[in-house]
C-alpha cells in the first residue's frame, strides 16, 4: 500500500510526465528544471521512464543563463578550475557542465557550497557525491534535457 502510494507521488511529479515525451539511446535520461534548480535521473525508455534520485541543483544565473534544449551526455574529467575547483565534470553542450559545487582551489574545503538558486556561469552544479554519480554511472550519448 506505502508503495503504491509512493508510485502515484512519483507519477505526478512534473519531472516524471516531462521525462515521458523523450528519447534517450541508452536506458538513462536526465532533466535539469531550471525554474525549480532541479535534476531527475530516470532510467527506462520513452514513455516508461522510472524516476531514479532528484537532486537540487545550482543553475545559470540570468546574466549568464543555463542553455535549455536537448542534449547528449558528452565527455567528463576529473577538475578544473583557477582560483576555485569543480570535481567530477559531466559534458552536456561545449563549454557547459555537469559538475561539483565550488570548492578552494586544489581541495575539498567548500567555497560556495550553495544550491537550489540561480548562480553559476551556466552549468549545472551538484552536490560533490551527486556530481560523481553522473560522471562515474551516466553513460556518454544519454539525453540530457533542459528547460525552465
Amino acid at each position: 500500500r506505502e508503495e503504491q502510494e509512493a508510485l502515484r507521488r512519483m507519477q505526478s511529479e512534473p519531472m516524471y510526465q516531462a521525462a515521458q515525451r523523450y528519447y534517450s539511446p541508452t536506458s538513462w535520461l536526465i532533466l535539469v528544471d531550471c525554474t525549480t534548480c532541479r535534476l531527475a535521473i530516470f532510467k527506462g525508455s520513452q514513455g516508461n521512464w522510472r524516476t531514479y534520485d532528484i537532486y537540487p541543483v545550482g543553475v545559470g544565473k540570468p546574466s549568464s543563463p543555463s542553455k535549455h534544449g536537448v542534449w547528449s551526455v558528452g565527455s567528463r574529467g576529473y577538475s578544473f578550475g583557477h582560483g576555485y575547483t569543480c570535481y567530477y565534470w559531466t559534458q552536456i553542450s561545449g563549454e557547459y557542465l555537469f559538475h561539483s559545487t565550488k570548492y578552494k582551489e586544489g581541495t575539498f574545503i567548500p567555497s560556495d557550497p550553495r544550491l537550489g538558486m540561480n548562480l553559476s556561469m551556466g552549468c549545472v552544479r551538484l552536490a560533490i557525491g551527486n556530481a560523481k554519480y553522473i560522471h562515474d554511472n551516466v553513460p556518454s550519448g544519454t539525453t540530457v534535457v533542459t528547460y525552465a
